[in-house]
C-alpha cells in the first residue's frame, strides 16, 4: 500500500474507534445488543445507507455533493415495484432501467456543474426535486410489488450477514481498488485537491467530474434496488432521508467535504455508526426524534474538526 493510500485510509481510524466505543457502551446499557438477531438487524439497516454513502463519497472526493441520491433511490424502488414482477419486463430489465435512470440523473448533474457552471448543491437539489415529482406522479403512495424471488434472495442470510450486506461489501472492495489502484481514482483525488492544478497536470477534469456523477447516480440506483427488496414495494418518499444521512456517514467517516481527503472505508464506518445510533436508541426506548439531534451534532463536530485540521496545515 502506497503512502498516499495509507494517509487516506488513516482518516477512517477515528470512526473505527467510535464504533468500538459505541459497541462497548451498547453492550453495557442493553443485554440485547450482542445477540445474533440484533447484530443482524444493525447490519441490515446499514446496507442501503452504506451503498449510497459510496456514491456520496465519490462526489465528495472531487469536492462536490449530490443531494439527488434520495430521489434516485425512491424512483428505483418504484421502477422495481412497477416492472420487476410483471411478465412483460424481466427482473434484469427493471434493474437496467433503474440503473439507466440513475446514470441519466448523474449525467445531468455532471453537465450542469461542468458545462453550465452551476454549483453542485444547486443542480443536485434541482434534479432531486424533478425526479421526486416524477416519483409522485408514477406512484403517489407506497404500492406495487417486487419480484418475490429477488426479494427472497436479497433477504437470505449467512450467519449474521444478509446477502444484501455481502453485496455491499463486494462493492466496497471494488470501489476501494478503483479509487486507490487505478488512474481514474488518482484523477478523482487530484481534482478534489485542486481542480486547477489537476488541469495543469493534464487531467481532463470535465470528464472526471461527469463520470463520477454518472457512477454516483448508478450506485445510488443500486441501493434503491436493494431497498426495494427489503420493503417489497415502491415508495416515492422512501429515499428522502438518505441524502443527508449519506453525507453524514461520509463526513463522520473522515471524508472531507472540501474534496481529496478520505477513503470509502470511512463511509462504511460512518454508516455503521449511524445505524448503531438508531439501534441503541431503539433498544433503550429513546424517542427516534433525538436521532436527528445526534446525527446533526456528529456532522457539525466532524466538519469543525476538518476545518481545524485545514487551518493547521494551511
Amino acid at each position: 500500500m502506497r503512502g498516499s493510500v495509507k494517509s487516506q485510509v488513516k482518516q477512517a481510524i477515528p470512526s473505527f474507534v467510535i464504533i468500538i466505543i459505541m459497541m462497548i457502551l451498547a453492550s453495557i446499557l442493553s443485554e440485547k445488543f450482542f445477540t445474533a438477531a440484533n447484530i443482524r438487524n444493525v447490519l441490515t439497516q446499514t446496507t442501503v445507507l452504506s451503498i449510497v454513502a459510496v456514491a456520496q463519497s465519490m462526489v465528495l472526493f472531487i469536492g462536490g455533493i449530490d443531494m439527488s441520491v434520495s430521489s434516485v433511490i425512491s424512483i428505483s424502488t418504484i421502477i422495481m415495484a412497477m416492472f420487476s414482477a410483471k411478465n412483460g419486463v424481466t427482473l434484469t430489465g427493471a434493474m437496467a432501467l433503474a440503473l439507466a435512470i440513475g446514470a441519466v440523473v448523474g449525467l445531468v448533474n455532471g453537465l450542469g456543474i461542468k458545462v453550465f457552471k452551476i454549483p453542485a448543491m444547486i443542480i443536485t437539489i434541482s434534479t432531486q426535486a424533478f425526479v421526486k415529482g416524477i416519483c409522485l406522479i408514477l406512484m403517489p403512495a407506497s404500492g406495487g410489488s417486487v419480484n418475490t424471488a429477488f426479494a427472497s434472495f436479497v433477504r437470505q442470510k449467512i450467519g449474521v450477514f444478509s446477502y444484501a450486506f455481502i453485496l455491499a461489501g463486494i462493492m466496497y472492495v471494488i470501489m476501494f481498488l478503483v479509487l486507490h489502484k487505478t488512474r481514474y481514482g488518482r484523477d478523482v483525488y487530484s481534482v478534489g485537491n485542486g481542480e486547477l492544478y489537476a488541469e495543469q497536470s493534464g487531467i481532463n477534469t470535465k470528464k472526471v467530474v461527469i463520470i463520477t456523477y454518472v457512477l454516483a447516480g448508478m450506485i445510488a440506483a443500486s441501493s434503491g434496488i436493494i431497498l426495494s427488496a427489503r420493503i417489497a414495494s415502491g415508495n416515492p418518499l422512501v429515499g428522502d432521508s438518505y441524502a443527508m444521512d449519506s453525507v453524514a456517514a461520509a463526513v463522520v467517516g473522515g471524508i472531507s467535504m472540501n474534496g481529496g481527503v478520505g477513503s470509502v472505508i470511512g463511509a462504511l464506518f460512518g454508516s455503521i455508526i449511524l445505524s448503531l445510533i438508531n439501534n441503541m436508541m431503539n433498544n433503550l426506548g429513546i424517542s427516534p426524534y433525538f436521532q436527528y439531534i445526534i446525527k446533526g451534532a456528529l456532522l457539525m463536530i466532524s466538519l469543525m474538526v476538518f476545518q481545524i485540521k485545514r487551518r493547521k496545515t494551511a
